[in-house]
């Protein structure tokens, strides 16, 4: 048998250090006889990734805007953008208030949604039901100007910014909050997304012809993130914010005024979860507001798909008041439950909603019963509602 060289086994205290070559620093003759040390040069820096421009940053460069409005205003951040336009934060220059201002795309405005005011002329359907509501729980009209491109809706802004950092507060009443961003103002404002989808202007080379707070996009302080930072809200804190919501309804349907785009990110909430129902993009005037009785049904539907109807679904002509009551049953599942009561548009058809995991009173879930009822002649009007025990305990 051959003899083999021993496998050599190092001990921690043996195992032999690599050796590094010498890094090599140059010399150079210079012309008055010294040296000059030439050192390698530094990696180069890491690339940072290129901030875009929001959709206020893109449609409002170059833009013009009206005089006045530039005379009173200045812009801060954009605070959502949809189909017929987007939002950013203003300030008042000589108060200091700060509002939010809805910039709408005047072409993208529908033929069947102007309307004629006494005082501004032919506006949008949006900005004429603003200017002539007033209710603690709708967000109120400011001012209003317009310039070929857009239309200006200015308003207050209303809400708190819902973090991802938790924190917690004591209010006045010594009730604990939780999840509340105390980084950001206590009163930040957001306007909720249009249902369509956000438009998209021609693409410009950023310039510093526009504020850079429009670069930044502001979070959201509506009551679908209010949900998702609490995952479900007890039955009380529901009832008040639900009552909140169907009585700013009841105000609507009273003057024949249907919102028909009931969804939890229409509406904003602050800390003391005092609610304001916002984007009246969708509303209709109906005949009554005139004083004719009979019955309006209409055959498109202008709402959010998973706050539908069956009748709509089905794609039947409609009702908006029972529509905007089956509405009203799909957010208050949602605010209890913190889900969506219909996974598919067939589990709304059929009038089924998912068996709730979170268990509630009697007299609630028989609320939640009568709002989702499958037939709309069956559901109840917006002033039996606020009639219900539920709502009146």
């Amino acid at each position: 048998m051959s003899s083999t060289t021993p496998i050599q086994l190092y001990g921690p205290q043996t195992v032999p250090k690599p050796s590094l070559a010498p890094i090599s620093i140059q010399q150079a003759q210079q012309p008055n006889g010294t040296k000059q040390q030439f050192v390698p040069p530094s990696p180069p820096a890491t690339p940072q990734p290129k901030q875009e421009p929001t959709v206020a940053a893109r449609s409002l460069m170059h833009h013009n805007m009206h005089p006045e409005f530039i005379a009173k205003y200045s812009l801060g951040e954009e605070l959502g953008s949809g189909g017929f336009g987007f939002v950013v934060s203003a300030t008042e220059q000589c108060t200091g208030i700060e509002r939010a201002v809805k910039f709408i795309f005047r072409h993208r405005v529908p033929a069947h949604s102007w309307v004629r005011d006494p005082e501004l002329g032919s506006v949008p359907m949006e900005i004429y039901v603003l200017k002539n509501v007033r209710h603690e729980n709708i967000v109120n009209y400011v001012d209003f100007y317009q310039d070929d491109t857009f239309l200006y809706l200015v308003m207050e802004l209303h809400g708190t910014q819902w973090s991802n950092t938790p924190s917690t507060i004591v209010n006045n009443n010594n009730n604990i909050l939780n999840n509340i961003d105390t980084s950001s103002p206590p009163h930040s404002p957001a306007l909720s997304q249009a249902s369509e989808e956000s438009y998209m202007s021609s693409p410009c080379t950023p310039t510093d012809e526009y504020p850079p707070q429009l670069y930044r996009r502001r979070t959201s302080c509506d009551l679908f993130e209010c949900i998702e930072r609490h995952h479900n809200f007890d039955e009380q804190l529901a009832k008040k914010i639900f009552r909140q919501i169907c009585e700013c309804i009841a105000y609507l349907d009273t003057l024949g005024i249907c919102h028909r785009d009931i969804k939890d990110e229409n509406i904003v909430i602050d800390d003391q979860y005092r609610v304001k129902l916002i984007d009246f993009g969708s509303a209709v005037i109906l005949p009554r507001h005139y004083g004719q009785q009979k019955a309006c049904y209409f055959g498109k539907f202008y709402g959010t798909v998973s706050f539908a109807s069956p009748e709509i679904l089905m794609c039947k002509p409609y009702r908006a008041e029972p529509a905007e009551i089956w509405a009203l049953g799909v957010l208050l599942y949602t605010i209890l439950f913190g889900e969506v009561p219909f996974t598919s548009p067939n589990m709304a058809i059929a009038g089924r909603f998912a068996t709730p995991k979170i268990p509630v009173s009697y007299k609630c879930m028989h609320l939640l019963t009568f709002l989702l009822q499958r037939d709309p002649e069956k559901r109840p009007n917006i002033h039996q509602v606020l009639m219900h025990p539920f709502l009146r305990d």
